[in-house]
């Protein structure tokens, strides 16, 4: 019998780098998407996007990133995971122009001083079809920051057409998860966003690990107890003996995407096995999880 464990855990690991390396482009596609069609509550003929009457009143005190914390943390929590970490991610277009690297740069270095990004290590390339800026540095407490600017001319011609276009990335990582700095670091990059005069598009997840593996059917229990923990109802689903992951739709999440069949949805909640701890992890994401996991 040792062997045969010995066995499927050797094809355990094998499955898991093969799917690591799938989630990481979904990954990537899935945030383009989503901050391209994300939701705001105040957005004009947006119907009750994220709030009920009550709920709003509830939170007209609390800033967008302790509503936030609030709905992720009880999501984790009902899932009976220990938090491990976090993640804050904003993709905003900025506007509709091909700038040279050297104008990405005013705007990066702005951000940089004004948001006090210590231990900054930038990287950048001018290209023809591209102009690239990225800054790596640190937050208080720990956390990695890294901000991407990305500017491209656009195509016209071979039945292909598409507008110049200028976006910026932030995304805040961090494994001193607290209300307050949580908190602080989200609207932070909010702020970050709205300096340089972009709207933004916000997700967010908290991770989380659970001390014993478990059973598919265990795992969508832990799923579906975090989705009924903030009110959200069952959108879409994945379920695998090594991974669930279910999304949903809450009216207590501060935004919403659009799904392929024009569903919202703004919570999901993964659910993967961990052999190599002998545990499971667990990742509660709003509106979606911009992770590998």
């Amino acid at each position: 019998m040792a062997q045969t464990k010995e066995q499927r855990r050797a094809r355990l690991v094998k499955r898991r780098i093969k799917r690591r390396l799938k989630q990481a482009m979904w990954a990537g596609i899935c945030v383009i998407v989503g901050a391209a069609v994300v939701h705001h509550p105040a957005a004009p003929n947006v119907e009750a996007a994220t709030t009920s009457a009550a709920t709003a009143a509830s939170l007209q005190n609390e800033t967008d990133g302790a509503a936030q914390y609030a709905f992720l943390d009880a999501a984790l929590a009902a899932t009976n995971a220990k938090a491990t970490g976090y993640g804050i991610h904003d993709w905003t277009t900025l506007n509709n122009e091909f700038l040279p690297v050297t104008q990405l740069a005013s705007i990066g270095g702005q951000l940089v001083q004004e948001f006090g990004l210590t231990n900054a290590n930038i990287t950048s390339r001018q290209l023809s079809n591209e102009s690239f800026w990225q800054v790596d540095g640190q937050w208080p407490n720990a956390t990695r920051v890294q901000l991407v600017l990305t500017s491209l001319p656009g195509v016209n011609g071979n039945g292909v057409d598409s507008a110049p276009q200028t976006v910026l990335t932030i995304t805040a990582l961090g494994s001193n998860l607290t209300q307050t700095v949580f908190s602080s670091q989200y609207d932070q990059v909010e702020h970050m966003v709205a300096t340089v005069d972009g709207t933004p598009q916000m997700s967010a997840y908290i991770s989380g690990f659970y001390s014993q593996e478990v059973d598919e059917a265990d795992a969508d229990r832990m799923a579906m107890a975090g989705l009924a923990a903030v009110g959200a109802n069952t959108v879409e689903g994945l379920r695998t003996p090594l991974e669930t992951s279910i999304s949903g739709y809450s009216a207590k999440a501060p935004v919403y995407i659009l799904t392929g069949d024009n569903r919202r949805m703004n919570v999901q909640v993964a659910i993967h096995q961990d052999s190599f701890r002998h545990g499971t992890d667990v990742y509660v994401g709003s509106p979606i999880i911009t992770t590998a996991y």
